[in-house]
Protein backbone atom coordinates (compact mmCIF):
# COMPACT_ATOMS: atom_id res chain seq x y z
CA UNK A 1 0.00 0.00 0.00
CA UNK A 2 2.71 2.48 0.97
CA UNK A 3 4.59 1.82 -2.25
CA UNK A 4 1.93 3.58 -4.33
CA UNK A 5 1.49 6.50 -1.95
CA UNK A 6 4.36 8.61 -3.40
CA UNK A 7 2.88 8.12 -6.87
CA UNK A 8 -0.56 9.28 -5.75
CA UNK A 9 0.83 12.34 -3.95
CA UNK A 10 3.17 13.06 -6.88
CA UNK A 11 0.27 13.04 -9.33
CA UNK A 12 -1.66 15.46 -7.13
CA UNK A 13 1.38 17.76 -6.94
CA UNK A 14 1.82 17.62 -10.74
CA UNK A 15 -1.86 18.51 -11.25
CA UNK A 16 -1.46 21.43 -8.81
CA UNK A 17 1.61 22.69 -10.68
CA UNK A 18 -0.23 22.53 -14.02
CA UNK A 19 -3.22 24.38 -12.55
CA UNK A 20 -0.92 27.12 -11.23
CA UNK A 21 1.04 27.43 -14.49
CA UNK A 22 -2.12 27.62 -16.59
CA UNK A 23 -3.99 29.77 -14.05
CA UNK A 24 -6.72 27.17 -14.27
CA UNK A 25 -8.87 25.30 -11.77
CA UNK A 26 -8.91 25.88 -8.02
CA UNK A 27 -5.39 25.37 -6.63
CA UNK A 28 -4.96 24.44 -2.98
CA UNK A 29 -3.73 27.88 -1.93
CA UNK A 30 -4.84 28.39 1.68
CA UNK A 31 -6.00 24.78 1.94
CA UNK A 32 -4.36 21.56 3.11
CA UNK A 33 -5.30 18.32 1.39
CA UNK A 34 -4.83 15.16 3.48
CA UNK A 35 -5.02 11.71 1.89
CA UNK A 36 -5.61 8.54 3.94
CA UNK A 37 -4.38 5.62 1.81
CA UNK A 38 -5.93 3.03 4.14
CA UNK A 39 -9.47 4.38 3.81
CA UNK A 40 -8.93 5.93 0.35
CA UNK A 41 -10.42 9.20 1.58
CA UNK A 42 -9.36 12.82 1.21
CA UNK A 43 -9.94 15.59 3.76
CA UNK A 44 -9.44 19.28 3.18
CA UNK A 45 -8.63 21.88 5.80
CA UNK A 46 -8.67 25.64 5.35
CA UNK A 47 -5.60 27.42 6.63
CA UNK A 48 -5.31 31.01 7.74
CA UNK A 49 -2.15 32.99 7.11
CA UNK A 50 -0.15 33.66 10.26
CA UNK A 51 0.71 37.39 10.33
CA UNK A 52 3.72 36.56 12.60
CA UNK A 53 5.16 33.99 10.16
CA UNK A 54 8.94 34.61 9.78
CA UNK A 55 8.74 33.75 6.06
CA UNK A 56 5.49 35.23 4.75
CA UNK A 57 4.16 37.36 7.62
CA UNK A 58 3.91 41.13 7.81
CA UNK A 59 7.55 41.51 8.95
CA UNK A 60 9.47 38.54 7.48
CA UNK A 61 12.87 37.78 9.00
CA UNK A 62 13.70 34.78 6.78
CA UNK A 63 14.46 36.18 3.34
CA UNK A 64 16.67 33.53 1.73
CA UNK A 65 17.06 29.77 1.66
CA UNK A 66 19.38 28.06 4.11
CA UNK A 67 22.71 26.71 2.80
CA UNK A 68 22.03 22.98 3.29
CA UNK A 69 25.51 21.92 2.14
CA UNK A 70 27.13 24.11 4.79
CA UNK A 71 24.60 22.93 7.39
CA UNK A 72 25.40 19.28 6.68
CA UNK A 73 29.13 19.87 6.50
CA UNK A 74 29.43 18.91 2.84
CA UNK A 75 31.50 21.91 1.75
CA UNK A 76 33.30 22.56 5.00
CA UNK A 77 37.00 22.03 4.48
CA UNK A 78 38.73 19.99 7.13
CA UNK A 79 41.97 21.41 8.49
CA UNK A 80 44.71 19.06 7.19
CA UNK A 81 46.19 18.74 10.68
CA UNK A 82 42.96 16.96 11.70
CA UNK A 83 43.01 14.45 8.82
CA UNK A 84 45.05 11.50 7.71
CA UNK A 85 44.94 9.27 4.66
CA UNK A 86 44.15 5.58 4.65
CA UNK A 87 47.81 4.75 3.97
CA UNK A 88 48.95 6.97 6.87
CA UNK A 89 46.51 5.21 9.20
CA UNK A 90 47.73 1.82 7.99
CA UNK A 91 51.37 2.82 8.70
CA UNK A 92 50.47 3.96 12.20
CA UNK A 93 48.58 0.73 12.89
CA UNK A 94 51.49 -1.31 11.50
CA UNK A 95 53.83 0.58 13.86
CA UNK A 96 51.58 -0.72 16.66
CA UNK A 97 50.56 2.75 17.75
CA UNK A 98 47.64 2.72 20.14
CA UNK A 99 44.77 4.20 18.13
CA UNK A 100 41.04 4.14 18.82
CA UNK A 101 39.26 3.86 15.49
CA UNK A 102 35.84 5.45 16.00
CA UNK A 103 33.33 4.36 13.36
CA UNK A 104 30.41 6.83 13.28
CA UNK A 105 28.30 5.04 10.67
CA UNK A 106 25.07 3.15 11.25
CA UNK A 107 25.23 -0.46 12.52
CA UNK A 108 24.07 -1.89 9.17
CA UNK A 109 26.94 -0.06 7.39
CA UNK A 110 29.40 -1.34 9.98
CA UNK A 111 28.21 -4.91 9.29
CA UNK A 112 28.91 -4.47 5.58
CA UNK A 113 32.47 -3.28 6.04
CA UNK A 114 34.64 -2.02 8.89
CA UNK A 115 38.23 -1.69 10.01
CA UNK A 116 39.15 -4.51 12.36
CA UNK A 117 39.01 -3.45 16.01
CA UNK A 118 37.06 -0.25 15.41
CA UNK A 119 34.55 1.05 17.96
CA UNK A 120 31.05 1.75 16.63
CA UNK A 121 29.30 4.87 17.93
CA UNK A 122 26.87 6.21 15.30
CA UNK A 123 27.14 9.96 14.79
CA UNK A 124 23.60 10.51 16.08
CA UNK A 125 24.54 8.85 19.38
CA UNK A 126 27.92 10.51 19.84
CA UNK A 127 26.66 13.31 22.09
CA UNK A 128 25.12 10.77 24.50
CA UNK A 129 28.03 8.30 24.35
CA UNK A 130 31.02 10.65 24.27
CA UNK A 131 31.86 9.51 27.81
CA UNK A 132 32.91 6.15 26.27
CA UNK A 133 35.93 7.95 24.75
CA UNK A 134 39.06 9.13 26.52
CA UNK A 135 40.52 12.55 25.71
CA UNK A 136 44.01 11.08 26.23
CA UNK A 137 43.56 8.53 23.41
CA UNK A 138 44.59 9.07 19.82
CA UNK A 139 41.28 8.74 17.95
CA UNK A 140 40.65 8.38 14.22
CA UNK A 141 37.02 8.89 13.17
CA UNK A 142 35.74 6.89 10.21
CA UNK A 143 32.54 6.97 8.17
CA UNK A 144 31.60 6.03 4.60
CA UNK A 145 33.31 8.87 2.72
CA UNK A 146 34.72 11.16 5.42
CA UNK A 147 31.90 13.72 5.71
CA UNK A 148 30.18 12.48 8.88
CA UNK A 149 33.47 11.56 10.54
CA UNK A 150 34.65 15.14 9.89
CA UNK A 151 31.58 16.33 11.80
CA UNK A 152 32.50 13.95 14.63
CA UNK A 153 36.06 15.35 14.69
CA UNK A 154 34.76 18.93 14.89
CA UNK A 155 32.40 17.96 17.69
CA UNK A 156 35.09 16.13 19.67
CA UNK A 157 37.52 19.03 19.16
CA UNK A 158 34.89 21.39 20.58
CA UNK A 159 34.81 19.22 23.72
CA UNK A 160 38.56 19.37 24.21
CA UNK A 161 39.70 16.20 22.42
CA UNK A 162 43.10 17.20 21.02
CA UNK A 163 44.30 13.93 19.47
CA UNK A 164 41.42 13.20 17.11
CA UNK A 165 41.65 12.96 13.33
CA UNK A 166 39.38 12.22 10.39
CA UNK A 167 40.10 9.39 7.95
CA UNK A 168 40.01 11.30 4.65
CA UNK A 169 37.75 9.45 2.20
CA UNK A 170 36.37 7.16 4.91
CA UNK A 171 36.00 3.40 4.64
CA UNK A 172 35.83 3.82 0.85
CA UNK A 173 39.42 5.13 0.80
CA UNK A 174 40.52 2.40 3.22
CA UNK A 175 39.03 -0.28 0.96
CA UNK A 176 40.52 1.16 -2.24
CA UNK A 177 43.98 1.96 -0.84
CA UNK A 178 44.61 -0.52 1.98
CA UNK A 179 42.22 -3.49 2.16
CA UNK A 180 40.53 -4.34 -1.16
CA UNK A 181 39.10 -7.51 0.41
CA UNK A 182 36.44 -5.35 2.07
CA UNK A 183 33.25 -4.75 0.09
CA UNK A 184 32.58 -1.30 -1.39
CA UNK A 185 29.03 -0.09 -0.99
Amino acid sequence: MLGVLPGIVGNIQAAEAIDLILSNGAPLIGRLLVFNALTMKFKEFKLKKNPECPVCGQNPTVKELIDYEALCGVNQEMNPEFELTARELKRELDDRKSIVILDVRQPFEYQISHIEGSKLIPLGQLTQRVNELDTADQIVAVCHTGVQSAQAVRFLNSLGFKKVKNLRGGIDAWTREVDPSLPLY
